[in-house]
């Protein structure tokens, strides 16, 4: 591919920000190994382009790497023919985005099941919804394109009731709240989300279940399903999940590297018309410190 540079501007920058989905630190390699030049000459990533420069772009730098099926130790609560409940691990990535075509959640269910949807994209094989890296718990698998339709719609009309389980930071005067804001992405940092006047409506219920000094556990339900909206609406109210670097970043004794995040229950009408729940317990990270904590219920 080539081009020429419509403003002045670092090379590594300017090719990141033509081709987004492309990582920054790919684009540098490529540049590294001579396999971007300007003027059909050997460049640095910092070097600054002129309006008017012939940038070359090897064809290897837009190349999709394959995503295959991968041996991965599942957690399946349920399954039938059209969709499956799936307790997901911590850091696991749901889906391949990005450099990242391994090691996630696909992957693994390529290889568990035989059939998936594939209304979501070759990335999304399945995935109707997602979970955080982090987060762990109860996440639906559609096997076939019918299931993909019938719980996005159930999504997209509120229908699945979600019940997370979290310990944060501070106390609360009152033992039951609920937030209502809009949520968008932030301005200053592309990987966060903000509360803003603009974006989609999200709203959130907690419940308090156990206080000691300075943490508790609470039962969270969400009404509808943003980009990291129980991260972000426990930061607004000034009680951000510990473990949360992202929202939180509050210093603690503790060596936590994920936040403590467990979707616990997921209840809807299934596709032969039986409002169905299934449940899952927190994981060992999240007992680990309930119980350091004396938050185990």
């Amino acid at each position: 591919m080539k081009f020429r540079a419509d403003k002045k501007e670092r090379l590594d920058k300017y090719i990141s920000d033509k081709f987004e989905t492309i990582p920054r630190n790919k684009i540098k390699d490529f540049i590294k190994k001579n396999l971007i030049r300007v003027n059909n000459n050997i460049k640095k990533p910092s070097y600054k382009l002129e309006i008017g420069d012939l940038v070359s772009i090897s064809d290897e730098l837009f190349k999709k790497a394959e995503i295959l099926p991968e041996k991965m130790d599942l957690k399946v609560v349920f399954e039938n023919n059209d969709y499956a409940v799936i307790d997901k691990d911590e850091n696991v990535i749901v889906h391949p985005a990005g450099p990242i075509v391994s090691g996630t959640l696909v992957n693994g269910i390529m290889e568990r099941f035989k059939s998936l949807s594939d209304l979501g994209g070759e990335n999304r094989l399945g995935i109707v919804h997602r979970l955080d890296k982090d987060t762990t718990g109860l996440i639906i698998i559609a096997k076939n394109n019918k299931a993909y339709l019938y719980f996005k719609n159930l999504f997209q009309e509120r229908k699945v009731d979600k019940t997370y389980i979290t310990i944060v930071h501070g106390n609360f005067d009152k033992k039951f709240g609920h937030i209502e804001t809009y949520i968008d992405r932030n301005k200053y940092n592309r990987k966060k989300m903000a509360v803003s006047d603009e974006g989609r409506i999200a709203i959130t219920t907690y419940e308090v279940l156990k206080e000691v000094e300075g943490y508790s556990l609470l039962e969270v339900k969400i009404k509808t399903g943003r980009t990291h909206q129980i991260r972000l609406h426990m930061q607004y109210i000034n009680h951000p999940i510990l473990g949360d670097s992202l929202y939180g970043n509050i210093k603690t004794k503790f060596n936590l590297k994920s936040q403590l995040l467990h979707c616990k229950k997921l209840s809807f009408t299934d596709m032969d018309g039986n409002y169905v729940t299934y449940q899952a317990d927190v994981h060992e990270t999240f007992k680990k410190y309930a119980k350091i904590l004396n938050l185990e219920l």
